[in-house]
């Protein structure tokens, strides 16, 4: 009797046990649902918020790229970040590329370059017929120099040749990329109008990511239209291309005023002796810009032998050519008697400007040495 109560006892147990158990495994199932539950909800809501606010959104997007850079974040790649290939997705990569240091967006290019899932989503909106979504992926093409997207940049220069935006955003990205044979190739084609200011195509060539003197040297031996050559002129000038000053010779005689204004500077800066003669013909053209410039470049050029070309420049008729006479005859050296011999030439305006200039340059140096 004492056994049997015994045994049912233990069975009892046994059963509570296993009924406890039972409750405490399906409070943990209950548990881990709700929770994930939860999550799911948390997740949901999030997307919905980011749905609804696009600065939200932008935000997150933004924040996985910058996870996807940093060693210890949990992004591995731009596959994970979900709504990267959305337009809102390549505004958040637009904001990073231009907010990163430039390790972090060297770090960015070279993920870019390794994903060919999102080199692919590049090149087919480069091919888009959305003008917008063509400018933004150029943007990025530009902005991290990536390689092998010339043809598709080059392609749309003649897609939407009217628009300027497009136009500069190509180039730029040619620039930029050194893409030499494709920029020669534009530049040369007939069928190809520049619609971009001097000043804006200036600002590109100085983008160049190639061998500056090369591309320079293959423009002027080729028919191009005349703000390239002008930019290639004014770049030899502004680098100190030495080795190209003959380049320049050419130009020299140039019908065009502002080619030959530009060259007149380029020789000047490069103080290129072989120029003197030409440029010295210049001080008495017919225009006064050029004979403005012309006399900046000759006593550049021939400091020893122009103080007379100088004094009769500072009797010219024009304010800004005996500005720039005055501003270099009191550089030149050994003429303690420059005075004398601008009184000598008895003319009230070369006098008065003379002694502006050296009232001028006697004040700024009393300031410096203050």
């Amino acid at each position: 009797m004492h056994a049997w109560i015994q045994t049912t006892v233990d069975v009892l147990i046994v059963v509570m046990a296993v009924i406890l158990a039972l409750f405490t495994v399906t409070l943990v199932i209950l548990h881990i649902i709700t929770t994930s539950n939860n999550i799911r909800v948390q997740r949901i809501k999030k997307r919905i918020m980011r749905m609804l606010s696009v600065n939200q959104d932008l935000e997150y997007l933004r924040g996985r790229i910058y996870e996807l850079l940093d060693p210890e974040g949990e992004v591995r790649s731009l596959r994970e970040i979900r709504g990267i290939q959305s337009s809102r997705g390549t505004i958040a990569m637009t904001m990073v590329v231009e907010e990163a240091d430039p390790e972090r967006k060297e770090l960015l290019r070279q993920l870019i370059l390794r994903d060919t899932w999102y080199c692919g989503h590049i090149r087919r909106n480069l091919k888009s017929g959305n003008i917008d979504h063509v400018g933004v992926f150029t943007k990025l093409v530009a902005d991290l120099q990536l390689p092998d997207y010339e043809e598709e940049v080059y392609a749309n220069l003649y897609r939407w040749t009217k628009s300027a935006e497009n136009q500069e955003i190509s180039m730029l990205a040619l620039f930029l990329c050194g893409c030499r044979d494709k920029l020669i190739a534009l530049f040369t084609d007939p069928n190809f109008h520049l619609i971009l200011s001097f000043r804006q195509l200036h600002e590109l060539f100085d983008c160049y990511a190639g061998d500056h003197a090369d591309l320079y040297r293959e423009l002027l031996a080729r028919d191009c239209d005349l703000y390239v050559k002008r930019a290639c002129v004014r770049g030899i000038g502004h680098e100190n291309a030495v080795e190209l000053s003959p380049l320049l010779e050419p130009y020299l005689n140039s019908d065009q005023m502002n080619l030959l204004i530009d060259s007149i500077r380029s020789v000047g800066s490069l103080r290129y002796r072989p120029a003197e003669d030409v440029i010295r013909q210049h001080t008495s053209h017919i225009e006064w810009i050029v004979r403005s410039v012309a006399v900046t470049g000759l006593a550049s050029i021939a400091p020893e032998n122009c103080y007379e070309d100088l004094l009769r420049c500072l009797c010219d008729s024009e304010w800004w050519v005996r500005f720039h006479a005055a501003e270099e005859l009191s550089r030149l050296p050994g003429h303690e008697d420059l005075m004398e011999d601008v009184t000598r030439l008895g003319d009230r305006f070369a006098f008065e400007m003379m002694r502006y200039i050296l009232e001028r340059n006697d004040l700024l140096g009393q300031e410096v040495t203050a």
